[in-house]
């Protein structure tokens, strides 16, 4: 079983994903301005890409948690000798001492913090790779999963853009691949849980699986594993229902996005005014493009 994204010539059109969904639902001027940057007046190009650009410390951690598992597969899958602990955690912690001096974070540039506790983003870092290192996937991976390490999917290209019904969708797991006949796919997380919003995401990459390879959707056992701040894991026991429910939630989902368009065929925006800001400054506080918005913010904070 070769595993492959189907590649797909290019639209403008946009594409469907959980997190281009999420950004749109909580505040459509943040989407604007993540999506349609080049729309913006009156601020400079280079100012937009940097704001997209800021990451998060969590958002970092994760990054590199997902770039280090990565890495450990594709080596497996061409040696399966034994990993060598120490220096995997040297690697690992090479690694974030690079992630972390090349990325301007938010939390630092809107002055949230004075610096990085690089101590604690270590310390992190180690917990989850220990909590994987430790976990029974790994051992079932290198056990067993690797007997079938030249049909593994990992990290697929260009987003794992997918179609769903006929409309372009983003769906990029983390890794796919089969074992005595069955489909696995394991996402990892380095947050905390958010059943409702993993439960939709497993039946997304089920959704993406059996449509992009042709997968029976009941030989398909999609995991969210947990490796922060103890390992665990989130099954679902899929349903065909499941997957017509979901397709049509991304119907639905895209359709509102399309509402958005003066023009759906070529992703052109509606001005810039129709997108209004969100009515939550909690949600503001975490935004990368808050200093556009800083008037607001300042007429809804407290005079101290």
């Amino acid at each position: 079983m070769q595993l492959k994204y189907e590649s797909f010539k290019f639209t403008p059109v946009l594409g469907w994903s959980t997190s281009r969904y999420e950004i749109f639902d909580k505040c459509k001027r943040q989407y604007f301005y993540n999506y349609y940057s080049k729309y913006v007046k009156d601020i400079p190009t280079y100012k937009m890409q940097m704001l997209r650009d800021l990451t998060s410390i969590p958002l970092e951690i994760g990054n590199v948690i997902h770039d280090i598992i990565e890495t450990f597969l594709r080596r497996l899958q061409v040696s399966d000798s034994d990993i060598n602990e120490l220096k995997f955690y040297e690697y690992a912690k090479h690694k974030v001492i690079q992630y972390f001096s090349q990325k301007t974070f938010i939390e630092k540039y809107y002055n949230q913090i004075e610096t990085i506790d690089m101590d604690y983003v270590q310390q992190r870092t180690y917990t989850c790779l220990s909590n994987f290192m430790g976990s029974n996937v790994y051992s079932w991976i290198i056990m067993k999963a690797i007997t079938n390490r030249n049909d593994w999917m990992i990290e697929p290209d260009k987003y794992g853009e997918t179609r769903l019904n006929g409309l372009k969708a983003y769906c990029k797991m983390d890794f796919l691949f089969p074992v005595d006949g069955l489909v696995y796919i394991l996402d990892w997380k380095t947050g905390k849980s958010d059943p409702y919003k993993h439960n939709n995401q497993l039946i997304g990459y089920s959704a993406a699986a059996s449509s992009n390879f042709g997968i029976k959707w009941n030989t398909i056992f999609p995991r969210i594993i947990y490796l922060y701040p103890e390992f665990s894991e989130l099954e679902i026991e899929l349903k065909e229902d499941d997957l017509h429910k979901f397709l049509e939630k991304v119907k639905e989902e895209t359709e509102q996005m399309y509402n958005y368009c003066s023009n759906i065929d070529n992703n052109i925006p509606l001005p810039i005014e129709k997108f209004p800001e969100t009515p939550s400054t909690t949600i503001c506080k975490y935004c990368n493009y808050q200093e556009l918005c800083f008037d607001k913010l300042k007429k809804e904070m407290p005079d101290i």
